[in-house]
Parts: C-alpha cells; sequence; structure tokens
C-alpha cells in the first residue's frame, strides 16, 4: 500500500509533446477543484487516437519529468509506458487504486471530444463508478452539445475558464519546419528535444 492522498487529479495523454498549455491547465485544475496532487501518465500507444508522429514513449516520458518535476503538485507515473502495449484508462485507474490509495475517487481529466466516444472505452461502466470527470471544453465539442448520458452515471464537472490555444500538432509542425517553438514548451523541454533531434 502506497501513501494516502485525499484527492487525486488523473490526466492522461500522448504528450507529444507535453507543452506549457498541458501544464498550465494541471495547474488552473489543481487550484479550482482543491486537488493534493496531479498525476501524468503518458500513454505508451492510446486506444482511441492515431499518433500522426510517432516518437518513442520513452522519450515522451522523459519530456513529462522534466517539465512536471520543478511542482511539487505533479507527479510523472511512468506505469503506463513501462507497461507498453495499449494504454486502457481502467487498467491505469485500478493501478492508481493500488498505488496512491485514494481516501477518495479520483478525479479523470479528459476533454469534451473524448465524450461522444466514452461507451466504447473498456470496461465503461466501471470506470464510471471508480472516479469523477472533470471534463474539459475542447474547440469543436462544447459543452452545450455534449452527449452527457453516459457520464450521468458518475459525478462530473464542466472545465472552461481558460482557453488553451496551443497544441502539440503546432510544435511538431513548427518543429518540422525549423520554426521556433520556445515559449510554447519549458526551456528543458525544449532542449530535450533539440539534443534528441525529435520532430524533425
Amino acid at each position: 500500500m502506497g501513501s494516502r492522498y485525499n484527492r487525486l487529479g488523473i490526466f492522461g495523454g500522448t504528450f507529444n509533446p507535453i507543452h506549457m498549455g498541458h501544464l498550465r491547465l494541471a495547474e488552473d485544475v489543481r487550484e479550482e477543484f482543491f486537488l493534493d496532487m496531479i498525476l501524468f501518465f503518458p500513454a505508451a500507444r492510446p486506444p482511441h487516437k492515431e499518433m500522426d508522429v510517432w516518437v518513442d514513449p520513452v522519450h515522451r516520458l522523459r519530456m513529462v519529468e522534466i517539465a512536471t518535476e520543478s511542482n511539487e503538485h505533479f507527479i510523472c507515473d511512468p506505469f503506463e509506458v513501462e507497461r507498453g502495449g495499449v494504454s486502457y484508462t481502467i487498467d491505469t485507474v485500478k493501478y492508481v487504486y493500488e498505488k496512491y490509495n485514494p481516501e477518495t475517487k479520483p478525479f479523470l481529466i479528459i476533454g469534451s471530444d473524448l465524450i461522444p466516444g466514452l461507451g466504447t472505452w473498456k470496461s465503461v461502466d466501471m470506470l464510471l463508478k471508480m472516479v469523477n470527470f472533470i471534463v474539459i471544453n475542447r474547440d469543436g465539442y462544447p459543452f452545450e452539445g455534449m452527449n452527457k448520458d453516459i457520464i450521468m452515471q458518475s459525478s462530473y464537472y464542466l472545465y472552461s475558464k481558460r482557453k488553451i490555444d496551443i497544441t502539440s500538432s503546432e510544435i511538431r509542425e513548427r518543429l518540422k519546419s525549423r520554426r521556433s517553438i520556445r515559449y510554447l514548451v519549458t526551456d528543458e523541454v525544449f532542449r530535450y528535444i533539440i539534443e534528441n533531434e525529435l520532430y524533425t
């Protein structure tokens, strides 16, 4: 059994690469919902998303580690990358219960773009009982038109106080065309990308 935490946020994704938008959003959500810790889980291979630019998961994991290490309320957990294969959310949530022993249901942070397909997720009925959802407004998937039938079975919260206009795809495209990505990622992530010649 690991240390007990009261309120945990789970933030998964490809983080290809992690950028300032991810970090600012996580900090906003942590403060808004009084979370003790945000757990970042870089995916080895996401089940619902094709990666148009493949970067070794070890590189993506390392970038999340160096981007989050200065924040005492952020933890980068290597569980999904070390396990390998497809990263199913239910498996990660079970792992969070086992390792972190939370005192209350963890808060799963997802974009509103994922809600329409939520019914296809592995063991979704179990997942709904194990987490609270924090749904982030994403362009093209407004809350007003969101089908909430599935997550109505769980506790969910909508969050749209900050609009993040940075995307990983923009960063990859800028690197490919040899344009600057400074101030879109942390200095440490910037150096890591350049030193390892990623996305070029």
